[in-house]
């Protein structure tokens, strides 16, 4: 059987790189006899290499992983995997002692897999370039339903958990996601769990997730000073459930309860009356709580992980010393860092003999490297020659001496042999072999690599591969069908009962703020035949809540409009029915009130005040490296832009939504208010879809500069703002174009918008604004300032 092989060595891939302990031939006879089960696998210290984090795995273990593979009828019984255990606890680099060796082997393996990605990276592109292969793409896509059709996963017990004493050793703090369960079952059309019934033609599959929770521990008890045994056994107490809750765990995300109904009908192409796809997610609650320690916390990190950053290289140096009374040892530190990195290192690097010595391990990694590609056995010596040379240069010079070699060999006119990751490209079927593909230097995995199969009919026979066809429902000489324009193929729903985030001081005191969302929707649909996209989303209602005082809690935001509507409502599209626009954006919005609270806001600006700035250095040097780097754009250049850019057609319409200042700081329905109503607006881009292209003889460059700009138009109507003492009623002063209340009369303004193209030419302005105020209208009287200062 040819699925064995593939598995393991999927499993090789993916579980391989991160774990210690796996035994790939018990691997390999376990999944040929169809039953594996792995237990205590330890997972790597340098698991989390790939990520860039400057973070550590101080103990990690996989409990049980289990996999049941029915060989004997793989296309109607059902797969099933389970996991049950992830225990992770990750420390910063600095709390694990320094071992020149780990370190160096993690950086070769960290290398190896940068040039393994870059290697993927230039195939794909070399893919996108030839002709996509309709009957492969048909043949994937129903074995990968059939897979569907018969996986059940479970997941369960999953905790990763980070702590840090480093960054404020007198607070130190932890940070972790906990997972009870996860399940992927399948069910009846009355989504109810069954058994996998091979007559039906409709696929049902019901996703629950149980108990996700996430916490930010301050002053926290630190696990990794404990042994192996102690910290597994702490990590697997701190998962909560369903029935119990940690003691002393502070958590930011209270338990998500979730589910999920998948429906896949492999028919729907071909009948055309339903979605192929249709997901339909629905989440109860999300309590999401935050207390200022936690927020102090989470900036000092944020903070510490760019010194952790800045720090890596010299990390060989630091002595394993408190600073206290060892004042000569860590400034022979601080010298010998900046000598060997940034002087004597560099001083090195540009002396003859290392240019000299650089090139000739250039030249040698390239000759290696041609003889590897136009042969298909290499010798020992060749492979141990490029793992040395890989060794000493860097990925960028790697690279560099990679391409020179392929350019050579084409030159030449030497037959070069391609490797199986990109055969997969060339067959239909052949895809499975760019799941055999092996590290370099080791001769196993290179034999095992040029005995990989390359199509599917090298590996099955003929009575093997008809079975697998009719069991998928796949014909050798089918292809896919153009499907019509309005046709929906995939739909996907996700639904949040509600939300709250709430900010206090401290646990256990009054919430500073919090915020309330109910019935929060998105909708996802897609037609391929269009290669459009649809989403669409809607929240019900929106409320936000203050600081208590005098026995009452005050509303900062509440939906006041009509009932029937959705208090917000965002579409986008991408290439839209009935629109020459390449792209739709829609939003609407029912009035909200916003009501001013002092005591709120001033609890927030004190929560939300650290004792020391933050360093933004890490947050801005992107941005501004990108803004030095101004170049100038010819008028071909500009032209390209303009007959090129996608046409956004955007309908902005908010309904009028008003703000009110009681005069005390708190409102209480007796106070003397200012009240600023905001009036609706509309903005909406200007069509250029229809204008002409531009021309050969269109030779001036202010009109093509002109033509650079996308367009709004953004209209305010009944802007207005009112004083009214207690008792009199401001609802109706607001519906009437003038009255004793008002301050400003209601005014309308009118303003075109136009937004530049092109982001890095000094010629152009970002940014051009111009507009009218037909009439500005400010009532002010003695009595009114009376009001005021009799009032105060």
């Amino acid at each position: 059987m040819v699925f064995e092989s593939l598995v393991a060595d999927l499993l090789n891939k993916f579980i391989g790189d991160y774990v210690e302990n796996l035994d790939k031939s018990q691997l390999k006879l376990g999944i040929w006899g169809g039953n594996v089960v792995l237990e205590n696998l330890k997972v790597k210290e340098n698991a989390l290499s790939e990520f860039n984090v400057p973070f550590k795995v101080k103990a990690g273990q996989i409990g049980k992983l289990i996999l049941k593979i029915p060989w004997k009828n793989l296309y109607n019984d059902a797969v099933v995997a389970t996991l049950d255990g992830l225990y992770l606890l990750v420390v910063p680099g600095a709390s694990i002692k320094y071992d020149a060796a780990k370190e160096d082997k993690y950086l070769q393996e960290a290398k190896q897999k940068e040039l393994l990605r870059i290697e993927e990276a230039l195939q794909m592109a070399a893919a996108r370039e030839n002709p996509k292969d309709e009957k492969k793409d048909s043949f994937q896509e129903k074995l990968l339903t059939q897979v569907i059709k018969n996986l059940q996963v479970k997941i369960t017990n999953i905790h990763i958990r980070y702590e840090d004493d480093i960054t404020d050793p007198e607070q130190p703090f932890s940070m972790g996601v906990t997972l009870e369960e996860l399940s992927l079952q399948t069910a009846d059309e009355n989504w109810k769990p069954c058994i996998l019934n091979n007559a039906d033609k409709i696929i049902y599959k019901l996703v629950r997730l149980d108990c996700l929770c996430a916490y930010w521990n301050v002053k926290s008890r630190m696990f990794y000073r404990g042994t192996q045994e102690d910290i597994l056994g702490l990590l697997k107490e701190g998962i909560a459930s369903s029935v119990k809750e940690p003691k002393d765990y502070q958590y930011i995300f209270r338990p998500i309860f979730a589910s999920a109904k998948l429906c896949i009908n492999p028919h729907a192409e071909i009948e055309l009356k339903s979605p192929k796809m249709y997901l339909d997610m629905e989440v109860q609650s999300i309590a999401i709580e935050m207390t200022k320690p936690q927020y102090l916390s989470m900036i000092d990190l944020l903070e510490s992980v760019d010194c952790m950053v800045k720090n890596a290289p010299y990390r060989k140096y630091r002595p394993e010393l408190p600073l206290h009374n060892n004042a000569r040892k860590w400034w022979g530190y601080a010298i010998t860092s900046i000598s060997e990195v940034h002087i004597r290192r560099p001083t090195q690097m540009w002396l003859w003999s290392s240019i000299k010595k650089h090139r000739q391990h250039l030249r040698a990694y390239k000759t290696a490297y041609k003889t590897k590609l136009t042969q298909s056995k290499c010798g020992e010596e060749t492979l141990k020659q490029l793992q040395d040379l890989e060794k000493t240069l860097d990925v960028f010079n790697i690279t560099l001496a990679r391409q020179q070699a392929h350019v050579e060999v084409i030159r030449s006119g030497q037959k070069m042999l391609e490797k199986k990751a990109t055969q997969k490209e060339k067959q239909g079927g052949g895809w499975f072999g760019g799941f055999f593909g092996k590290k370099e230097g080791k001769k196993k995995a290179q034999e095992e690599e040029s005995s990989a199969p390359e199509s599917i009919d090298e590996f099955m026979t003929a009575e093997e591969k008809a079975k697998l066809y009719t069991a998928i429902g796949y014909s050798g000489s089918s292809h896919n069908l153009a499907l019509p324009k309005e046709y929906v193929a995939s739909v996907m729903t996700f639904k949040l009962l509600s939300t709250s985030i709430t900010v206090r001081e401290e646990p256990g005191v009054p919430e500073t703020l919090k915020v309330q969302m109910i019935s929060l929707s998105t909708s996802i649909s897609q037609r391929p035949g269009a290669q459009a996209l649809k989403v669409e989303a809607k929240l019900e209602h929106w409320y936000v809540t203050g600081l208590q005082q005098r026995g009452a809690v005050p509303s900062l935001i509440a939906s006041v409009g009509d009932a029937t509507s959705s208090l917000l409502h965002v579409r986008f599209e991408t290439n839209p029915e009935g629109s020459t626009a390449d792209q739709l954006l829609v939003v609407q919005s029912q009035p909200v009130e916003i009501i001013y609270d002092a005591r709120t806001v001033i609890g927030l600006a004190e929560f939300f005040q650290s004792a020391q700035g933050i360093d933004l250095e890490m947050l801005t040097s992107a941005t501004l490296m990108k803004l030095e780097e101004i170049k100038e754009k010819t008028a071909t250049g500009l032209s390209h832009i303009i007959e090129t850019r996608k046409v956004l057609d955007l309908q902005v319409n908010l309904k009028p939504s008003y703000l009110l200042v009681p005069q005390t700081g708190f409102y209480d329905g007796k106070s003397n208010l200012v009240i600023l109503d905001f009036g609706s607006l509309q903005l909406n881009s200007v069509n250029q879809g229809g204008q002409q292209p531009l021309s050969p003889s269109f030779n001036s460059l202010e009109e093509i500069m002109d033509r650079a700009y996308e367009k709004f138009d953004l209209e305010l109507q009944s802007v207005q703002l009112l004083y009214c003492k207690s008792g009199e009623s401001w609802k109706d002063a607001c519906h009437k174009k003038s009255s004793k209340l008002h301050i400003l009369q209601p005014m309308d303004i009118k303003v075109q918008l136009a937004k530049s193209m092109v982001d890095k030419d000094a010629r152009m302005a970002k940014f051009k604004v111009s507009g009218e105020l037909p009439l500005l209208h400010v009532r002010m009287s003695d009595q009114k300032n009376q009001r005021g200062h009799g009032a105060g």
